[in-house]
């Protein structure tokens, strides 16, 4: 296994074309990854569309820097994402453009996905799924490059390189996995099976400006300063945990690629070539509320732990005060626990799965995160 990370610091995105270079520098530049004529997708974070400045999504200068890196090796980039939502040429349109993507290929060769082509890939080796749906410009390529964003997540605690790449499974199939993976330890583990799959071969994650608190989309700006890269995506979440104050227990697709033998058991046997992180790490980094799971502390059997969780997990609540009633948090919820009939979203508490994509999609941030009283209680107590 590949253990290393590059780390260097990069202040604003005004440098961060120096910072892109400096952080692939030790790993032997972009033409270790990248040869002339290679068919090259990069795969930014554009979860929905979002204003670079809202943290939620790759910066479009970040991207700009790498489609030139990856150009000047050779390379015939196309810049390709599966936001939240439909997949389609609409869709597309508005996400790219609300997220800077057009402005990031201007002045490049480099040409944005509008297809929506997909092909089922088999994938025996799968712990969870033994087959995907993976969009084609991530199968037609010669070189996958991942551009990650560092933030927390309400379902997953913490989105890096391996949760990046649930944006190659096109559109409304996202759904359908989060309905028959309502289990956090399941779906993470399903995340490590599409990652091993698409086998992105660089890993570049936007650490410049990140967010925490209830992201993925919904949280606090936070500046970190950093460029990361590896070709190890899996080493990369290690080292971007570690760096704001996450144990690898904490986050399941670092737990269950640890189980795999991914990567190594300990961010101590990381091998980081340029700044040393344990001086980076962030003690005060916000999580999620949906992190603080008292069912972590509990030993339950199955049966009980089922019922005890829909009562003490943290659920998304409506803020109406913020709702203006689009809609789009019913059209995205898997399990179809939203009625829309009186003009907001009504949860049904029996249906909902709490995997937070409506808090994740929503355009006004008026889905919020409540962690019962009862829970924060006995949390104190136990600790």
């Amino acid at each position: 296994m590949d253990n290393t990370v590059s780390v260097v610091k990069c202040g604003d995105y005004t440098h961060v074309k120096e910072g892109v270079r400096a952080a692939l520098e030790p790993l032997g530049t972009m033409s270790r990854f990248v040869k002339k004529g290679d068919k090259v997708t990069i795969k930014p974070n554009f979860v929905s569309r979002k204003n670079p400045g809202d943290a939620a999504t790759t910066h479009p200068l970040l991207l700009k820097a790498v489609i030139e890196e990856a150009e000047a090796a050779g390379g015939k980039v196309t810049v390709a994402e599966s936001p939240g939502g439909p997949y389609s040429a609409a869709a597309l349109r508005l996400v790219y453009g609300g997220c800077g993507a057009q402005e990031a290929v201007e002045g490049t060769n480099a040409m944005l996905n509008y297809g929506t082509e997909f092909r089922e890939v088999s994938y025996p080796d799968g712990k969870i799924l033994k087959s995907m749906p993976i969009i084609s410009p991530i199968l037609d390529a010669d070189v996958v490059i991942s551009l990650p964003k560092l933030k927390t997540h309400a379902m997953t605690s913490y989105t890096g390189a391996v949760k990046n790449m649930f944006g190659t499974i096109p559109g409304t199939h996202k759904a359908e996995l989060h309905f028959r993976l309502d289990d956090r330890a399941a779906f993470c583990s399903m995340l490590v099976d599409l990652c091993e799959c698409v086998r992105p071969d660089l890993s570049i994650m936007d650490a410049v400006v990140g967010m925490e608190g209830d992201g993925p989309t919904a949280g606090q700006n936070r500046h970190i300063g950093l460029v990361m890269a590896a070709a190890n995506p899996h080493a990369l979440d290690m080292a971007a945990c570690k760096i704001i104050d996450y144990t690898p227990d904490e986050v399941d697709t670092v737990k269950e690629a640890i189980r795999r033998g991914l990567v190594c058991s300990d961010p101590s046997e990381l091998n980081i070539l340029g700044e040393d992180i344990d001086s980076l790490i962030i003690k005060d980094f916000i999580k999620p509320e949906s992190h603080f799971n008292l069912l972590k502390l509990l030993s339950l059997p199955p049966s009980l732990e089922k019922r005890v969780k829909g009562i003490l997990a943290a659920k998304p609540v409506i803020n109406y005060g913020e709702c203006i009633g689009c809609g789009k948090c019913a059209g995205c919820c898997p399990p179809k626990a939203m009625d829309m009939t009186s003009g907001k979203p009504v949860i049904d508490p029996h249906k909902c799965i709490k995997c937070f994509c409506c808090q994740e999609l929503c355009p006004k941030k008026a889905v919020k995160i409540h962690r019962p009283w009862a829970n924060r209680l006995m949390l104190k107590l136990l600790k």
